[in-house]
């Protein structure tokens, strides 16, 4: 009787830790997730708003940790290099902003400040019909990993892209605060 008794003691302490740890992660996962998707549902209302573009995904990397976060959007072209530059940049810094600036988050950051590397944007250029848009226009620009790259392609080529064009985070920055200065 005894051995039984302990048996069950044993396996419902078990339980009611099993139990207690899932619903203490579970909830500790739900504050980060539930901070980084309001700060991602503010920043996509905010950049389509601004931009005249529609938000096709929600894109996050959180094991454990945020490392990721960003948004890709619709945008109608063509659109020249230096407007897509313009859009992307001002893109993460708009994204940066409230992220750094949010003390709960704070701990859940893999890394603070948050910078441009962990931060994912992409532009699909498409025409008025929502079709992509051929070269010499760009179909796809985005910023992610501190690069920023532009895309083109060819009405007629099935794989790839005819221009694959990649330029330094800093360096896109730096044109732009630039040409807004003068």
């Amino acid at each position: 009787m005894r051995i039984i008794n302990a048996k069950f003691l044993y396996i419902s302490i078990c339980f009611l830790l099993i139990v207690g740890a899932y619903f203490s992660f579970r909830n500790v996962t739900r504050d980060y997730v539930d901070m980084a998707d309001e700060i991602s549902a503010g920043v996509e209302a905010t950049l389509s708003k601004r931009y005249n573009m529609r938000a096709v995904a929600n894109i996050s990397g959180m094991m454990g940790s945020i490392y990721l976060i960003g948004l890709d959007f619709e945008i109608r072209g063509p659109i020249t290099k230096e407007k897509l530059r313009e859009i992307l940049v001002d893109c993460v810094e708009e994204f940066l902003a409230p992220i750094n600036a949010n003390e709960e988050i704070r701990p859940f950051l893999k890394n603070y400040p948050f910078t441009e590397n962990e931060i994912q944007i992409k532009l699909f250029v498409v025409d008025v019909s929502h079709k992509d848009v051929y070269e010499p226009d760009f179909m796809i620009a985005s910023a992610f990993g501190g690069k920023v790259y532009y895309k083109s392609k060819d009405k007629n080529l099935k794989y790839g892209y005819t221009q694959d064009i990649e330029e330094d985070y800093q360096t896109a920055l730096k044109i732009v605060r630039e040409s807004t200065q003068k």
